[in-house]
């Protein structure tokens, strides 16, 4: 059997998990922006440390199967209560959780931070639906609350 990094049974588990992932995009039961959005924000980090700094800072590769990352990306962050309600919001919200995800794991003392990272993005999930709202076509832009 072949592995794609090098830990044996967790890339298994990392390769079930997103495929388990992939069928829920393609039963439309969760919607893409979210897994999207962590992913870019962790590995997009993850990806220009690991040019600029080779010899200290690990392979996007390590920090996409190491970790919650995938369970996150496609079970955790998506939930629909906790998670932003607009496209551009979802957007938001999981580049943030990968991005702190990322942040953690470099610059913290905890080795994963996904819970961390999840919490601290439903935290500021009112200021991004604020701040990303779609505007009714044929009103004059007024947020929501505005008289």
């Amino acid at each position: 059997m072949m592995w794609d990094l090098g830990g044996g049974g967790w890339e298994c588990i990392g390769n079930f998990t997103a495929f388990g992932g992939s069928w829920l995009l393609l039963k439309k039961i969760i919607r893409w922006q979210i897994p999207f959005g962590v992913l870019m924000g962790l590995l997009v980090p993850a990806s220009l440390m690991y040019v600029l700094v080779p010899g200290t800072s690990p392979s996007p590769g390590f920090h996409l199967f190491t970790g919650g990352t995938i369970l996150c990306a496609f079970f955790i962050a998506t939930d629909p209560v906790s998670a932003a309600t607009s496209n551009k919001g979802r957007l938001v919200y999981g580049f943030g959780i990968g991005f702190l995800i990322y942040a953690i794991r470099e610059w913290g003392s905890y080795a994963d931070g996904v819970a961390f990272a999840v919490l601290m993005m439903n935290m500021a999930v009112p200021a991004i639906d604020y701040l990303t709202m779609p505007h009714i076509v044929g009103h004059p832009k007024k947020r929501r609350g505005e008289h």
